[in-house]
């Protein structure tokens, strides 16, 4: 496929379902977080979901939840613990600002307690002050491999928060997650306020990329997919996986 064509692709339920990471990473106050992911785990597996992302505290009781199924349990790592103003974090942002050792720490634990993926986010104000300082992305490359080695072969998919990109700073994000070897890049982490998550723009950005290196990486579109249509564009641009809170409303738009 070329960056230019579209994936041909069946739109259909099974395709859609397949795709899917149903997420839970935000809660009402006064939710009944324990509740919520029971809930969470049962629709996965009714539907066939591929995984459900959830925060690392839920991990234990994901995979019990899961236990007997294919259904695969992803986490966060350097994850916003709160919504977040996208103006704000256009002027400083903070997001994947915890340390390595701290990220390091959040893998060893969720590692323990079973995550089958990592969904990584990328600490953008490292990364910017880098491009900014001529481009040489040291410490944002050393960061991701020390992730990547510390995963114990768990796909690490990485959020490079493209609200909070230039198209030129996607694209270069795009080329240090395929240097260090990641299973994905994923666009969005869908908890900025005003954001857009994954656009069919910033998406085309990371296909081409990743085609122009000639690397395996693939792409996790998050944050934003409210329809069965925005899904389906995604995955005929050569997405791979979809993050989205409303798995259940995407598939029962399709019909068969």
């Amino acid at each position: 496929m070329t960056v230019a064509e579209a994936k041909p692709l069946k739109r259909d339920r099974q395709t859609l379902v397949r795709a899917i990471d149903h997420t839970k990473l935000t809660f009402a106050p006064g939710e009944d977080q324990e509740a919520a992911i029971k809930k969470l785990c049962q629709e996965a597996k009714d539907y066939g979901f591929y995984a459900v992302c959830v925060r690392p505290q839920h991990i234990a009781l994901s995979k019990k939840e899961l236990q007997g199924s294919d259904v695969k349990v992803a986490t966060v790592i350097g994850f916003p613990q709160e919504k977040m103003d996208l103006a704000a974090e256009k002027q400083s942002a903070t997001v994947g600002n915890p340390s390595t050792m701290e990220k390091l720490a959040e893998v060893g634990e969720t590692l323990k307690n079973g995550a089958d993926e990592l969904d990584l986010v990328l600490n953008v104000a490292l990364f910017k002050r880098e491009m900014a300082s001529g481009g040489n992305l040291s410490e944002t490359l050393a960061e991701l491999h020390e992730i990547q080695n510390a995963s114990q072969g768990r796909p690490v998919k990485v959020i490079i928060e493209t609200d909070l990109l230039t198209d030129e700073e996607i694209a270069r994000a795009t080329r240090a997650c395929v240097e260090a070897g990641v299973a994905m890049v994923k666009t969005s982490t869908g908890m900025l306020n005003g954001g857009r998550g994954a656009t069919p723009e910033g998406v085309g950005i990371i296909r081409r990329t990743i085609d122009e290196m000639k690397a395996p990486t693939e792409i996790k579109a998050s944050g934003g997919i409210k329809n069965a249509e925005q899904a389906f564009h995604f995955l005929e641009q050569g997405v791979s996986r979809l993050g989205t809170s409303s798995g259940i409303d995407l598939v029962q738009e399709t019909s068969s």
